[in-house]
């Protein structure tokens, strides 16, 4: 057995006879616990920081003890083992206390979450979304129809790389399962789509759910033709204004240098981007609204219902017949 133990030192009567204080006796008694197992460094330390009247008596000791040793010399033994109990007590109390980190995965899928959904419900208030966009002012000559903003605020910024690359899958799933993202023109939705060099696809793009896009831009078909890569789309909404009409398809181009009467009124089935979004499937719902919520011409009205119908009945097909058919 250890003579350095709070046992040894009671069975040699040390405490009586040394007077040892209440304060003194609690601490070499955790220190026992402590290397027991029965109690951590952390509550050591805080007995010891907590209480100036503990710090003050292991002090207080110490100094008792050499006294001790100069008036009798046959008890160095014990008092050197009270003063370096007294020491281990106050290097353990001295230590800081280890960072811990909640175990935020070991916690349920559901509770994750409900978590998750709080924070980005917090930060992100609106189910729609305007994303920010890095585009070079100059390469996109749109006009801006829709109504909203395109910002970020250091929140935004900062939340999905404050989760880091653990959390992040978790974070793209809910983020992109409950938001929908609005693009003001076909050009800011090609952006987002594209991935960085290196990288065939963006985030958003291996991530996306929910689209709506003002039908319009000169990138229409490049943009509606990566829209098949993104795997998790589900639902995609198409705004037609007057603008949809002044980008023609390869096609409708054409055709009308050999038809030019046939094109005085341009349709939306002449719409540059409508042969690569028929090319879409597996969406579980499309939809063609008005951008303005006045009543539009009836030639407009016409097209929109009959682009809404024709997209709907073949969007929303099965990719596995599409493959079929094209076989």
């Amino acid at each position: 057995m250890s003579s350095k133990s709070w046992y040894a030192l009671k069975v040699k009567g040390a405490p009586s006879r040394y007077k040892l204080s209440k304060n003194i006796q609690t601490l070499l008694q955790c220190l026992d616990d402590y290397y027991s197992g029965s109690i951590d460094a952390t509550e050591l330390g805080r007995l010891v920081r907590l209480s100036p009247k503990r710090r003050t008596s292991i002090a207080n000791t110490i100094a008792k003890c050499a006294e001790i040793i100069k008036k009798e010399p046959d008890e160095v033994r014990t008092c050197v083992d009270i003063i370096e109990m007294c020491t281990e007590v106050l290097e353990i109390a001295d230590k800081k206390p280890p960072i811990e980190v909640f175990p935020f995965m070991k916690l349920p899928m559901e509770i994750r979450d409900r978590i998750l959904r709080l924070m980005i419900n917090t930060v992100f208030r609106t189910d729609t979304v305007v994303p920010a966009s890095n585009m070079s002012l100059g390469t996109c000559r749109c006009a801006i129809l829709m109504r909203g903003t395109a910002f970020q605020t250091a929140p935004m910024k900062t939340l999905p790389t404050l989760l880091g690359t653990v959390l992040k899958p978790e974070f793209c799933r809910i983020f992109f399962r409950e938001k929908t993202f609005r693009f003001r023109c076909t050009c800011e939705l090609l952006v987002h789509l594209t991935g960085r060099k290196g990288s065939p696809r963006s985030t958003f793009a291996e991530n996306v759910r929910h689209i709506s896009v003002h039908w319009c831009g000169k990138d229409s078909a490049k943009a509606f033709k990566l829209l098949a890569s993104c795997r998790q789309l589900e639902t995609l909404t198409l705004a037609v204004s007057k603008s949809t009409y002044n980008n023609l398809s390869q096609r409708a181009l054409l055709m009308r240098d050999f038809f030019p009467f046939a094109f005085r009124n341009v349709r939306i089935t002449d719409a540059l981007g409508l042969d690569e979004l028929l090319e879409l499937r597996g969406l579980k719902d499309v939809q063609v609204v008005n951008l303005h919520k006045a009543m539009p011409s009836v030639a407009i009205e016409m097209d929109r219902a009959g682009a809404s119908r024709l997209l709907w009945s073949k969007l929303t097909q099965p990719i596995e017949d599409h493959d079929a058919d094209d076989a």
